[in-house]
This record gives C-alpha cells, sequence and structure tokens, in this order.
C-alpha cells in the first residue's frame, strides 16, 4: 500500500474543509473550531520544537503569538482601512486578498524580535530561571497590550472585520480559514524539514548530551 506523506494528507484535508465551507456544507461554528484548531496546530508546534526537541523549558510563547497578531492586525488596518487615526488608507482594500500573506509573515518576524530581545537577557538561563523569565512576558505583554490605548487597550484592537469583509468582497472564499490552514500546513512542513537537518539533528543532540554534543563539534 503506498504510503502517503503527512503534508500531502494535511493539503487533502485543508482542501476538503474549504470546499465545504464554500458549498455550505459546514456551518460558521465548526468552520470556527477548525480555525482555532489551526492556530493551536501552530501553537503546540512551537511549543514542540522549544520544549521538546531543544529540551528548554519556555513558557512566554503566548505572549510573542499576542505580539505576532497584533502586529499583523495593526498593519491590515492601517493599510487597508480608514479606521485609523495616523493617516488615511494608504493601499485599496481590494489588495488586501494579495498582501494579506505578507502581514502575516510580518507578524511573525515582530514576535521573532520580541523573541530576541528576551533571548538576549536570558541565554544563558536553563530551566527553571528561563521558565520564570519567559513567564513574566506573558504578563509584561498582556499589560503593554491593555494599556496602549492606539490599539484598543483593554477593549481588544477593532477593524479587522472590514479587512476580512474586503478578502470576501474580492473573491467569495472563507479566506481566513484558508490562510490559517496554509499557515499551519506550513509550519508543519518547515518543522519537520528543520528537525531532520544537520541544524536540527545539533539540537537534539545538545538536548541529549550538551557536554557530548560540544565535544562532537
Amino acid at each position: 500500500m503506498q504510503r502517503y506523506s503527512s503534508g500531502f494528507l494535511f493539503l487533502v484535508f485543508a482542501l476538503v474543509v474549504v470546499a465545504a465551507a464554500q458549498y455550505g456544507w459546514i456551518n460558521q461554528y465548526v468552520q470556527l473550531v477548525l480555525m482555532y484548531m489551526g492556530i493551536n496546530v501552530i501553537l503546540s508546534s512551537s511549543l514542540n520544537l522549544v520544549n521538546g526537541y531543544m529540551g528548554e523549558f519556555s513558557c512566554g510563547h503566548a505572549g510573542f503569538m499576542a505580539v505576532g497578531a497584533y502586529v499583523t492586525s495593526v498593519l491590515n488596518i492601517w493599510l487597508f482601512t480608514s479606521d485609523q487615526p495616523l493617516s488615511a488608507q494608504l493601499l485599496p482594500a481590494s489588495s488586501v486578498v494579495y498582501l494579506f500573506p505578507i502581514t502575516l509573515l510580518l507578524g511573525g518576524v515582530g514576535a521573532a524580535l520580541a523573541g530576541l530581545l528576551v533571548a538576549i537577557p536570558s541565554f544563558r538561563t536553563r530551566g527553571d530561571y528561563l521558565a520564570i523569565i519567559t513567564l513574566a512576558v506573558n504578563y509584561i505583554v498582556k499589560s503593554s497590550i491593555e494599556n496602549i490605548q492606539a490599539i484598543g487597550g483593554a477593549r481588544g484592537f477593532m477593524g479587522m472585520r472590514k479587512v476580512i469583509d474586503a478578502m470576501t468582497g474580492s473573491f467569495n472564499l472563507p479566506w481566513v480559514m484558508i490562510w490559517i490552514l496554509v499557515a499551519a500546513g506550513l509550519t508543519l512542513v518547515v518543522l519537520k524539514r528543520f528537525v531532520h537537518s544537520t541544524y536540527g539533528q545539533g539540537v537534539v543532540a545538545l538536548r541529549d548530551d550538551e557536554i557530548a554534543a560540544e565535544i562532537m563539534g
């Protein structure tokens, strides 16, 4: 019996889900559950990389994820809608369907930079000390978001509904679910390739025996 790769199976699953949503075979609630599942696949995969393969006890993923989400949301609101105080709408709303993936990547860059800021002072910490530092990051990010009124403060950042409506208006497809499934699929593929690469094997070796890995180079 022919074996299919996990990436191929996920692609088939994503196509079936999108088709089912497009033709009304699954309702809005089921779509919402599937979107949350995709988001949690991304989060749990990153946790598996750091806590599992690397063996470092990090608790800051929720904070970094919030940074990435807010960066993407702010960019979309400022670029494609007029619901922002700094300037007029910079790009036509119809272009959001093509440029939304770029804002997703920029959100990832923002989260990575936030992680780098935390990594600098905690570079030589291990175990419980790293867990305490990264746990504190969650509270720092939460407090910062709730006190920055330019991004909605404790009320949350509003306006993404107009961005979603602009994407749907260009092409009548469930775009939010599509991009979530695409991001989840790419996360799984990249993580698998990294783990089986030379650098990934080096990470696993460091986790299993740091001294032996240093001796072997």
